[in-house]
């Protein structure tokens, strides 16, 4: 089903949660039950999921609905870092639970460096984040989608392929995303079939997530997922998705990276805990970046306010 060696990657620099001595690690830092099971979890299906039964993380799902509801009018989708705005989809993002799991389960520190809040499906098609937002070493980044209430299956929920984390990062090149194209038609046209007819050929079980409100699903960074059909027009599916990077990594955008992959296209991501930014490191120092990207991401601070879809 899938290949045990990773080719494309240097087990040295792995995330513990992808290494064969995730084991030994766990040992190591004297992990917990819930760190265990998180981490077992994560490695084996590519996600996990997180049950928050305590009174303050309840209280604080519901604000962040009211705070954000008032986004979702004249064709709004999508709302992108309402973190800026909504206290509660900062506190939500910034979850101390979710930060001790991904700190034991990676290995290095974790940030949140954007928000996605959503009030219906998304429908999105079959994709893995490692395409869209991706780190050097390797699969340093991660998803965490909080069910803001009970997901039913005609909402269009969260859909995945169990497993398919394991398999070689698919990059622009491989799947045929010309440079100067990197626009939606060349994306759904070259990627998505590329990314489906991997995981296929890999017999990854599709699956769908029927979360119930008060649980987050983490994915690794390779996790093939996207959206399932709306079946019922009026149906809501309420959800906050949070991007993480890790510590002491470079930080690009493949998509938008060179047509032979030798350069990568730095981000200078957001942090959402102090409002301020992540500086990319190589083997813990400080990389030049474009000054043209320092001043997007200072304007984009100054700016502080959400993006609608």
């Amino acid at each position: 089903m899938f290949d045990a060696e990773r080719t494309d990657l240097d087990q040295a620099r792995l995330p513990w949660v992808e290494s064969p001595r995730l084991e030994e690690h766990l040992t190591t830092i004297q992990a917990d039950g819930e760190l265990r099971r998180f981490a077992a979890d994560l490695a084996r299906d590519g996600l996990a999921v997180i049950d928050f039964d305590d009174a303050k993380t309840a209280q604080l799902i519901d604000a962040a609905v009211l705070e954000t509801d008032v986004y979702f009018k004249d064709g709004v989708t999508r709302v992108q870092d309402a973190w800026r705005e909504s206290p509660a989809v900062r506190a939500l993002a910034i979850h101390p639970k979710v930060m001790r799991l991904l700190q034991g389960a990676y290995g290095r520190e974790p940030f949140a460096f954007q928000t996605l809040n959503f009030q219906r499906g998304s429908q999105q098609s079959l994709h893995s984040d490692a395409f869209h937002f991706h780190s050097e070493p390797q699969r340093f980044m991660c998803g965490v989608w909080f069910a803001l209430e009970d997901i039913h299956v005609e909402a269009g929920p969260l859909t995945y392929r169990r497993g398919s984390h394991r398999l070689p990062v698919l990059t622009p090149q491989e799947a045929g995303v010309k440079p100067q194209r990197r626009g939606g038609g060349d994306y759904a046209k070259a990627y998505v079939p590329a990314l489906t007819k991997r995981v296929d050929e890999a017999e990854a079980p599709a699956e769908i997530a029927l979360l119930k409100k008060g649980q987050a699903l983490v994915w690794a960074a390779n996790l093939a997922h996207g959206g399932a059909p709306i079946m019922d027009p009026e149906a809501t599916r309420r959800s906050l998705v949070t991007h993480f990077f890790f510590e002491n990594c470079l930080y690009h955008t493949p998509m938008a990276g060179s047509a032979d992959g030798g350069r990568l296209r730095l981000r200078l991501p957001s942090d959402v805990a102090t409002g301020g930014w992540v500086w990319p490191r190589r083997n813990g120092r400080r990389v030049a970046i474009r000054p043209q990207l320092f001043a997007i991401t200072l304007l984009r601070r100054l700016l502080n306010k959400p993006l609608k879809f």
